[in-house]
């Protein structure tokens, strides 16, 4: 049975995307605290990624990276292409990223693991030919996997850049006054946040557990001296749950 009474559990998602985990959480029976560890800030465009919008059609594929992108590519993008290239392929990075495109007419190519790295192990995005290209809608200073990869064979990859990531600015004062709560669990979607929760929670980020949604995720938490990690298999509120309650069962056991 998942059962997560007793537990205080740190949400970082956004506040525009962190209702979903945190009923999921209060239905386990956990205490949810927010602590939103990013907000995402419109950019306006350089004269390289208009140049990429203007061109769409020379794209095989498009791989959009979060709702964010979603959101903020697709409205860009709908203003100066009423109608789709055909014969394009989507890729949407997870479900919540394909709901966007989805609501603009199209149906996106989804990998079973909701990463950059479940991306490259499908086979339309295998079979991208030598020459052909691929767009990737993102935020600023995102990882570089997919182009290094694809570029390997012969692929050509282009980014733009709708947005920046950056830490809140009443963060201090959120995690000030909740860190006296004695929260269990703290959980983490991505590097940026992993640095965020390092910067504002010091030396008790190493002690205190961390879920993350990857093993890079695990890694970078380990190299930063967190001393407990516990891996989810993604950002699905029943994955986390039952991450949760596996660690909880094994402890109560005495398992490390």
């Amino acid at each position: 049975m998942l059962d997560l009474h007793g537990l205080r559990v740190i949400n970082t998602r956004p506040s525009v995307r962190a209702e979903v985990l945190t009923q999921a959480l209060h239905d386990a029976g956990a205490e949810v605290l927010s602590l939103p560890l990013l907000e995402t800030i419109p950019i306006t465009l350089d004269a390289q990624s208009k140049a990429c919008v203007l061109n769409l059609d020379l794209y095989r594929a498009v791989f959009v990276v979060s709702p964010t992108a979603a959101q903020l590519g697709m409205s860009l993008l709908a203003d100066y292409w009423p109608q789709w290239p055909v014969n394009m392929q989507w890729f949407a990075v997870g479900q919540a990223t394909a709901d966007v495109l989805r609501s603009y007419g199209l149906e996106p190519i989804v990998p079973a693991q909701e990463t950059s790295e479940g991306l490259l192990q499908l086979n339309a995005l295998q079979q991208l030919a030598q020459g052909e290209r691929l767009l990737v809608l993102r935020g600023e200073g995102g990882r570089n996997l997919v182009r290094d990869s694809l570029q390997q064979q012969g692929v050509k990859v282009d980014y733009i850049n709708l947005y920046r990531r950056q830490l809140p600015q009443n963060s201090q004062q959120h995690w000030l006054s909740i860190r006296s709560q004695q929260p269990d669990v703290v959980i983490l979607s991505s590097g940026e946040t992993l640095n965020h929760w390092c910067e504002l929670a010091l030396e008790q980020a190493k002690t205190m557990i961390a879920l993350v949604i990857s093993p890079r995720l695990a890694y970078l938490a380990t190299q930063k001296g967190i001393q407990t990690v516990l891996v989810a298999d993604s950002m699905k509120p029943k994955d986390i749950i039952l991450t949760l309650n596996q660690w909880r069962n094994s402890s109560r056991h005495g398992i490390d």
